[in-house]
């Protein structure tokens, strides 16, 4: 529910402006580093559809060893961030709503879904991981797939 009601504020934000998977398998990652830290985000397809969760999984690392860090998700349109939120909100891991703060990696199995606003439109979710002073920002490209009964979510 949170990722669709921030991809529809995006997407109307966008607009604007400009004019999950079944299982957890992962097929592919992105890392980035700044310095010492680097982090890595893994996720299950670049094509989810509309309503299917999509899970990812951040590691990052601090000159090779698990790295004490925080994160939280951007949602990027027409090179435009058009949406931030934090890893887990609105779920019972994070009922505060506050910055994520971990070792090592996490697992987001309640990512998702997109909703039919995010249909026919290249989106880029980015995992902004800190630790320090250093930023890093591995992403992903995501075009989200039409499927029938799938709704229009607005936020609000």
């Amino acid at each position: 529910m949170r990722v669709r009601t921030a991809i529809a504020a995006a997407l109307a934000t966008a607009a604007l402006i400009g004019a999950g998977i079944a299982s957890a398998g992962f097929v592919g990652h992105t890392t980035t580093r700044s310095g010492p830290l680097t982090a890595t985000l893994y996720a299950g397809t670049h094509s989810p559809n509309c309503k299917q969760l999509w899970p990812v999984k951040v590691v990052a690392t601090y000159n090779g060893k698990p790295a004490h860090a925080t994160a939280y998700y951007e949602f990027e349109y027409n090179d435009k961030v058009v949406e931030k939120i934090n890893v887990f909100s609105d779920t019972r891991r994070n009922r505060a709503n506050r910055l994520w703060h971990f070792t090592g990696w996490f697992y987001d199995n309640t990512f998702g879904p997109f909703g039919a606003l995010a249909e026919g439109h290249t989106i880029y979710v980015v995992a902004v991981v800190q630790d320090g002073r250093y930023t890093t920002r591995p992403y992903w490209r995501v075009d989200v797939v039409k499927t029938k009964g799938c709704k229009a979510i607005t936020s609000g």
